[in-house]
Formats: structure tokens, sequence, C-alpha cells
């Protein structure tokens, strides 16, 4: 019971939709971001993200580390960390974990200091799904910890990634269907779009989630 208790975690609708809109946003690529949040005992609330990029070849050039550096300030602002990062592949079939997002989640434990750092990857056929509302019994994600600091990368269990705030699955998604049905992905910025027009806030402190 006590190793199940160490491996909650809980995504709130606001997570959900951002990681949602930036897929949806740019729909033929690879997205990916940051996730912020906190822990509180045995659990790690995941309450926000931050939109990095959507172009594979960002992540592996000096914007990441400017990226993640702008975002672990803000995240103190909050009173919250980086604990995590999150990755949409490109290809609709391809479901597996990178290398390089590894690395990443590699750096983002360190960096924070946050061991129970995850990853988090959208499977893109559920993604499909679960907005048209065909899946509404689970979160299109995988999340991905490591145990111990020699540990690799593995899935947690979907019955120990939860939604915040007592929320059901199927609340989230109408949340996270609506962003998508007013258009709010249009006025969702990545630091892609950032590092070209820094009038552009990649905080997207305007892009409401109810």
């Amino acid at each position: 019971e006590v190793r199940m208790a160490t491996e909650l975690y809980q995504l709130s609708a606001k997570t959900v939709s951002k990681v949602i809109l930036h897929a949806t946003k740019y729909a033929h690529g690879e997205v990916c971001g940051c996730l912020l949040g906190r822990q509180e005992e045995h659990t790690v609330i995941v309450e926000d993200c931050i939109p990095f990029f959507h172009k594979a070849e960002n992540k592996h050039s000096p914007l990441l580390e400017v990226a993640l550096a702008q975002s672990e300030s803000y995240a103190g602002t909050l009173g919250l960390k980086v604990c995590g990062f999150y990755q949409g592949n490109e290809l609709s079939d391809d479901g597996s974990l990178h290398a390089s997002t590894k690395k990443v989640g590699d750096s983002v434990r360190d960096r924070s200091a946050f061991p129970r750092a995850c990853l988090l990857l959208l499977d893109n056929d559920a993604f499909t799904t679960f907005l048209s509302g065909e899946t509404a019994d689970r979160l299109p994600f995988t999340l991905y910890h490591k145990r111990g600091p020699r540990g690799s990368w593995e899935g947690c269990g979907r019955d120990n990634v939860r939604c915040q705030g007592g929320l059901t699955v199927r609340q989230v998604r109408e949340v996270a269907a609506e962003g998508v049905a007013s258009g709010k992905q249009r006025d969702l910025v990545d630091f892609s779009e950032h590092f070209c027009d820094v009038a552009k806030d990649w905080r997207n402190e305007k892009v409401v989630i109810a």
C-alpha cells in the first residue's frame, strides 16, 4: 500500500486542457512543454504547464535551456516547481517515449531537485477519441516516472494517475473540449512563437481555462 501511495499523480483540468490545446494547434507536428506542480505528502499535483515547442529541432537547441530557466523562475512566483515534461509525437502511430524526451526528463529531475518528476506522453489515438467523447473514461496520456536515481523511465499505472480536485475524467474532458470548440488553441502561445515575437506571452495568462 505504501508503494501505491508513493506513485500517485493528479493532473489539473488546466494542465490537461493546455496540453490538448497545444497538440490541437500544431496537429501535424511534435509538441512539448514543461509541467508545473508541487508535492503534497505522497501525491504530486500537476497544476499547470508551459508549452515549449512545436518544432522537434528546438528540443535539441540552446532554446530548451532558456525555456526551462524562464519556466523555473515563473514557477517559483506561483509557489510551484517544474515537475515534469510533456510530449506529443508527430506521427500518429508513434507511441514511443523518445530518448531525447527521457534526457529532458532527467534534466528536469536534477535541476528542480524533484525526484518524483514525471514525463507525460500524449496518446495520439486516444487524444482523438477523448475529444470526440468516444473514450471519456480515461485521460489520453501515459505517465512515466523513475524509481530511484539509477532507475529507468517506466509507465505509472493508470489507477495512480487521476484528475485533480475530485473531478472525473468526463468533467475534465468537457473542459478541454470546450476550450478547443471555442478556439482557445489559437490564443495559446509556446516558446517557439515567443522566440519569433517576444510580444507573445508564453505564460498564457490570458488563456482562461474554465
